[in-house]
């Protein structure tokens, strides 16, 4: 078991456990899209980038194994920044009309776009 340190709180969790699964099991919300549970981790998203204490840049949640002594920041400007990033090169590939979608209304990707939009981002 590894402790970590994720936005102040500690957490104990199976040592080598993806960082993105150890939050999502304690509550403690990333924002995510690539990431499924029954699927290789591809942090090809970006949405789960943390950043970590020690380590340069930022890091795809998804992709950072847990071990002991990792403290964790989810929601630092750098990150949330770099996320809206993320999120408007992933919509300039993205259809405009979703309506006609099969995911229509369970779209991680819309609950992306509209939370920021109540944040006024």
């Amino acid at each position: 078991m590894a402790v970590i340190t994720i936005d102040g709180i500690k957490l104990e969790v199976p040592d080598g456990k993806n960082v993105l699964e150890c939050a999502l099991d304690a509550g403690i919300y990333i924002p995510h899209l690539c990431h499924h549970k029954d699927l290789n981790s591809l942090g090809s998203c970006r949405m789960c980038i943390v950043e970590v204490e020690g380590h340069e840049g930022t890091l795809p949640s998804c992709k950072l194994k847990a071990e002991d002594g990792l403290v964790i920041h989810t929601q630092t400007e750098k990150v949330k920044k770099l996320r809206m990033l993320a999120l408007e090169l992933l919509l300039a590939g993205h259809p405009e009309d979703c309506s006609t979608c099969p995911k229509y209304g369970h779209c991680e990707l819309q609950m992306l776009i509209l939370s920021d939009r109540r944040r006024g981002v």
